[in-house]
C-alpha cells in the first residue's frame, strides 16, 4: 500500500512521536510511506533533530513545504503557496491513503476529492474551515472518541479507537552496569527509591503540582526517595521557573534536574514514574515507563483509565489534587513490594496492548475500510 502522512511540523510532541512510530510500523509491514511536513520547528532541540534523522533512516519519502511565518500578508501568501505545493506533492506521490496526523490539514485532501483519515490527538481543537470530516476518523482514547462526536459531529460508525503504541525497545532492559553508571553520574544512593518524571516543564504538565506534592511528604519519606526530573532545556525560562519553585519549597536535595535526553535508561533506573498533568491526550511516556517495568502514578486526565487499572497496574489520583498525589507517593515509598508488583503488572499490560505492531495492524484495518468506501 502507498501511504502518505501529513504532519504540520516536526517538534518534540507526542504527535511527532506517534507519527514516527506509525511510520516505522508501516515500513516494517512493507508499505511505501511518504511524509509531507513543514519541517523542523525553529530553534529545534537535539531531540527534534533526532526525530528528523529517524524519519530519514526509515527510508520515507520526505517532502517539505514552507511553514507560514511573519506578518499577516506574508503568512497569507505563504499559506496559499504552501497549500499549492502540498497538493502538487500529493499528486506526484499519488498515495492510496492520505493520513492527516495534523487535523487542520484535512482540508487539503478534501479539496482534492481524495479519501483520507485523521487522528485526533488533543482535545482543545476547535471546528473551523481547515477541519473537514474524514472518511473515517481515528481516536486515541475514550475521551478523544467522545470529543470527536461532540465537537466534529462524527458518527460512531465512522470512528475507530486505536491506542498509541511504543517501540519494543522500551521492554528490553538496559544492562545493570549502565544503570549503575547513571546513578553514579547523578550521585544517587543505591538504597534510594527513585521517583522519575519525563516530559516538558509547564503548568499543563503539572510541574508545580509535582513540587507541591513533594514538599508535603513527611520527612521520613523524603529521606527514602530521590526524584529525577528529565525534561526541558538547560538555562531556559521554564527551567528557571521550576528551579525557583523547588528552592522555595526547600526540596533541592530531593531532586535532580536533567535536560531532555533519551529516556530509556532513566526508565530502567526509576522505581516509580509520575505524571501529574492537568491536561493530556494519551501520553506515550506513561506507556514507555510501564513497558520498562516502572510503577506508574498519574493524574486521572485523558487516557488514564485505559492505561492504568488503579491498584493493579499503577495508581491514579484526581486531577490537580496534590494531596492525593502526595499520599500515593507516601504509600509506595513505604512499600517496595507494592512498587515491584504494580511495575510487573504494568509491564505485562503495556507489552500486550500498547505496542507499535498492535497499533499498526488496527490502523491498516482503517485504511482498508477507507479504500473500500
Amino acid at each position: 500500500m502507498k501511504i502518505v502522512l501529513l504532519l504540520s511540523r516536526i517538534e518534540q510532541t507526542g504527535v511527532t512521536t506517534h507519527t514516527l512510530d506509525l511510520a516505522s510500523g508501516l515500513v516494517e509491514k512493507g508499505h511505501e510511506v511518504g511524509l509531507i511536513t513543514g519541517g523542523k520547528v525553529e530553534n529545534a532541540s537535539q531531540r527534534v533533530d533526532d526525530f528528523y534523522q529517524e524519519f530519514k533512516r526509515l527510508g520515507l519519502t520526505i517532502m517539505e513545504f514552507e511553514t507560514p511565518r511573519g506578518p499577516f500578508i506574508r503568512r497569507a501568501v505563504q499559506s496559499i503557496t504552501s497549500v499549492a505545493r502540498i497538493i502538487s506533492m500529493l499528486k506526484k506521490f499519488n498515495p492510496q491513503i492520505i493520513h492527516c496526523q495534523s487535523p487542520y490539514m484535512t482540508f487539503i485532501p478534501w479539496l482534492m476529492g481524495k479519501k483520507f483519515t485523521t487522528t485526533i490527538h488533543i482535545l482543545y481543537l476547535k471546528r473551523n474551515f481547515k477541519f473537514k470530516n474524514p472518511n473515517h476518523l481515528i481516536a486515541i482514547s475514550n475521551e478523544s472518541y467522545e470529543f470527536s462526536k461532540k465537537v466534529f459531529g462524527i458518527a460512531d460508525a465512522n470512528i475507530t479507537l486505536i491506542h498509541h503504541g511504543v517501540s519494543d525497545r522500551f521492554g528490553k532492559p538496559v544492562p545493570d552496569q549502565e544503570k549503575k553508571a547513571l546513578k553514579k553520574r547523578f550521585q544517587i544512593d543505591e538504597g534510594k527509591i527513585i521517583v522519575g518524571y519525563v516530559g516538558s516543564i509547564s503548568r499543563r504538565k503539572g510541574s508545580d503540582i509535582l513540587v507541591k506534592s513533594l514538599k508535603s511528604l513527611n520527612e521520613a519519606t523524603k529521606n527514602k526517595i530521590h526524584v529525577i526530573f528529565l525534561g526541558g532545556v538547560a538555562g531556559s525560562e521554564e527551567q528557571s521557573w521550576l528551579k525557583s519553585m523547588i528552592a522555595e519549597a526547600g526540596i533541592d536535595h530531593l531532586m535532580t534536574l536533567v535536560p531532555f535526553e533519551d529516556p530509556k535508561p532513566f526508565y530502567d533506573v526509576f522505581d516509580v514514574f509520575v505524571l501529574p498533568s492537568r491536561m493530556e491526550s494519551f501520553p506515550l511516556v506513561t506507556i514507555e515507563a510501564m513497558m520498562s517495568g516502572c510503577c506508574p502514578v498519574r493524574s486521572n486526565t485523558e487516557g488514564a483509565y485505559e492505561q492504568i487499572d488503579h491498584g493493579r497496574t499503577g495508581l491514579l489520583f484526581e486531577n490537580e489534587n496534590a494531596m492525593e498525589f502526595t499520599n500515593a507517593i507516601e504509600l509506595l515509598a513505604n512499600d517496595k513490594v507494592m512498587i515491584k508488583k504494580l511495575g510487573e503488572q504494568a509491564r505485562i499490560k503495556a507489552i500486550s496492548k500498547f505496542t507499535i505492531p498492535v497499533m499498526t495492524e488496527k490502523t491498516l484495518k482503517v485504511y482498508e475500510k477507507i479504500m473500500n468506501y
